[in-house]
């Protein structure tokens, strides 16, 4: 078990500059292809609620364990972000409501991590976020994620592989 902080810290060493949204499609596609989310739909629109909205890339399990994950990619968050939030919630809702087995995830950078955390108004629209159901996922450019469901998560101590 490592610390949090000290997680993003290793997880970011070295970066000079944030992902580019291109870099995080590319990032989420391996994220969902080796957690075998078989079929894979760009550009997907949900026009069922009350927003329409577009999903670049949208992860979803076959078989028996039918499951999807629309995503909605920002490369960067800061303390400015807050309003964010609010689409984010419009487009949770909507998703979970009208569509069966899916749900909704954030993608960004992972040097996105310190401000979500440490920016209160940042971490209390995103717990209600998560505590409705959303994802979150961070990546880094190499190759690295971090993926998590609960808000309480992003603090605790994370069990790393050896």
């Amino acid at each position: 078990m490592v610390a949090a902080r000290t997680f993003f810290a290793r997880m970011n060493e070295g970066r000079r500059g944030w992902m580019t949204e291109g870099q995080l499609i590319q990032g989420c596609k391996q994220f969902f292809t080796s957690n075998d989310f078989e079929q894979l739909e760009e550009n997907k629109v949900f026009d069922q609620g009350e927003r329409i909205f577009n999903s670049l890339l949208v992860g979803s399990k076959t078989g028996n364990d039918k499951e999807a994950i629309a995503t909605y990619f920002k490369p960067k968050i800061d303390r400015h972000d807050i309003s964010l939030f609010g689409s984010l919630e419009s487009m949770l809702y909507d998703v979970l409501d009208n569509y069966d087995s899916m749900n909704l995830m954030l993608v960004t950078d992972s040097l996105s991590y310190v401000s979500m955390t440490k920016v209160e108004e940042l971490s209390v629209a995103l717990q209600n976020l998560m505590d409705e159901g959303m994802f979150l996922l961070f990546l880094n450019e190499r190759s690295g994620y971090a993926v998590f469901d609960e808000f309480s998560k992003l603090t605790a101590p994370i069990q790393v592989p050896d």
